[in-house]
């Protein structure tokens, strides 16, 4: 099926939904793909035969919507703690504003896919992917926001094993170094032999340092992969071996 939906009009259409039903706009924007990132993104996903997409970090919708949209024949996976959105005043670098909706992230993510109408190429699961907090200050601020974190299990493994291996991975979770590393070492079990792995939030400020350390840290481990580096996204390969 032809693309019918830029990506850049694609994260527009998310924008506005989510700007109706309430949340910030300002705070939206800033903590999910900018509009260069969204092309990127499309870009970096295989030209052909992508397979089944999996979305570590959903956040409130922004990149699912452009997933859901740019790729209208692919199946998404999503995975995401799906916390009450207002926890994110606490979590966020820079400082908005933001309510304290009683609402999660996820529901967001739903209304937001309901809208476009893509729910249906969707399976969003509730959870960890591969750790919970491992950075001890966001671990208490989560505490102290009255999160009980024994009701949010990881389950990463599992979502792995039931869907996996995937063409195309997005990962835009937890930005903490320890956090990004962890993550990276379960996904390279589960990314296709030709698949690639896209992060986000790869660029020169705070979390993007978080972040490349992440991958650096990878690197050195599993050095059969590779980094491409566009904007602040990333796409991680399987080095090609020579016959």
């Amino acid at each position: 099926m032809k693309q019918t939906l830029s990506p850049q009009d694609a994260r527009q259409l998310a924008l506005s939904f989510l700007a109706q039903v309430g949340l910030n706009r300002e705070f939206v924007e800033n903590a999910s793909l900018k509009p260069e990132d969204a092309d990127i993104l499309v870009n970096f996903c295989p030209n052909s035969d992508r397979g089944k997409i999996l979305e570590v970090g959903t956040f409130v919708g922004v990149s699912s919507v452009v997933l859901g949209l740019c790729f209208p024949d692919s199946e998404v996976i999503c995975v995401d703690p799906g916390l009450p959105t207002g926890l994110m005043n606490g979590l966020c670098v820079r400082k908005f504003e933001i309510p304290d909706y009683p609402e999660t992230m996820l529901s967001f993510v739903e209304a937001a896919l309901m809208h476009v109408g893509v729910r249906d190429r969707f399976q969003i699961y509730q959870g960890f992917f591969s750790c919970c907090f491992p950075d001890a200050g966001d671990r208490q601020t989560v505490i102290d926001y009255g999160i009980n974190l024994n009701h949010y299990p990881t389950i990463g493994p599992q979502v792995c094993q039931a869907h996996g291996p995937f063409k195309t991975i997005f990962l835009d979770a937890d930005h903490r170094t320890q956090a990004v590393l962890s993550d990276l070492l379960l996904l390279s079990s589960h990314v296709a032999a030709d698949g690639v792995i896209i992060l986000h939030d790869m660029g020169e400020d705070f979390w993007g340092q978080q972040v490349r350390e992440g991958v650096d840290q990878f690197l050195r481990l599993h050095p059969e992969f590779y980094l491409e580096q566009q904007g602040d996204l990333g796409r991680l390969q399987r080095i090609k071996k020579v016959h």
